[in-house]
């Protein structure tokens, strides 16, 4: 063989060589199932609560046609983190005290638009983070003892229902309550130390009701909210013009006119 075709077979390898695709071995890939936290199946004929899973942290369930909630209902379906619960516009009538046991995280429940009357004292005992109760829109009565028990609970919404007076025990076991909504009720009976264990009341809402008068009796010591809502109310009316929120010294005020007032 001479010299030009040793030449060309050395060149020849060296572009075979070149040209020759690299094996790229690709780097495995980390895959994670993203589990669900949040669920909702609204306006779906539900009749129970459908199974859930642990991770789940909200669940709406609204406008179905749920009649009521047994003992551990949701930490027998699966929840066990919830802290949102929202049953707003079915046709619930009765809840177990024990319902809502085990859900230790559980801030915020929604049963609006319901038909509840009554709800055992117990309920919400043992949620130790529950902060927001909304009961819009029931057929619920007070009666002459405590309404609910919660070391927690920070906002009550109990507007629209047929509470026709108020007693004085039944605001003794929430002693962390700062908003309590109470419009559109009957209620025009107000009985002395009524308000008094709420010492941290911020918000008082009594609009659209039959409240014809408040006096420092129903407030502990001077402790009065920082705003009472009076809109259209018998209270209200005998203003001109007409009350409406009435905040801070205006609050005092209020409460306080009931010693010189005759009308």
């Amino acid at each position: 063989m001479d010299f030009c075709a040793v030449l060309l077979v050395v060149t020849l390898c060296k572009v075979s060589m070149s040209t020759t695709p690299k094996l790229h071995i690709p780097e495995p890939v980390q895959t994670t199932t993203q589990l669900p936290t949040y669920l909702a199946q609204m306006g779906k004929g539900l009749t129970s609560i459908p199974k859930g899973a642990p991770s789940v942290r909200s669940v709406n369930y609204g406008y179905n046609n749920i009649f009521n909630l047994s003992a551990n209902i949701f930490s027998y379906n699966g929840f066990a983190v919830l802290d949102r619960i929202q049953l707003s516009h079915n046709q619930i009538t009765i809840i177990h005290q024990r319902a809502f046991r085990h859900l230790n995280y559980l801030k915020v429940v929604d049963l609006s638009g319901n038909n509840l009357t009554i709800l055992d004292v117990n309920t919400f005992k043992t949620n130790a983070n529950l902060e927001k109760l909304d009961l819009t829109t029931n057929k619920i009565r007070f009666r002459n003892r405590p309404f609910l028990k919660s070391a927690s609970l920070t906002t009550l919404i109990l507007s629209d229902n047929r509470i026709e007076q108020i007693f004085e025990l039944n605001f003794t076991k929430l002693p962390k309550l700062r908003n309590l909504v109470l419009n559109s009720n009957v209620m025009f009976v107000i009985a002395d130390h009524s308000f008094q264990p709420l010492t941290n009341l911020v918000y008082l809402s009594l609009a659209n009701s039959g409240v014809y008068r408040l006096s420092e009796e129903m407030f502990q010591n001077g402790s009065y909210p920082k705003i009472i809502d009076v809109t259209d109310t018998p209270l209200a009316s005998k203003f001109n013009p007409p009350l409406r929120k009435v905040k801070n010294e205006g609050v005092v005020s209020l409460i306080n006119i009931d010693k010189y007032s005759y009308f």
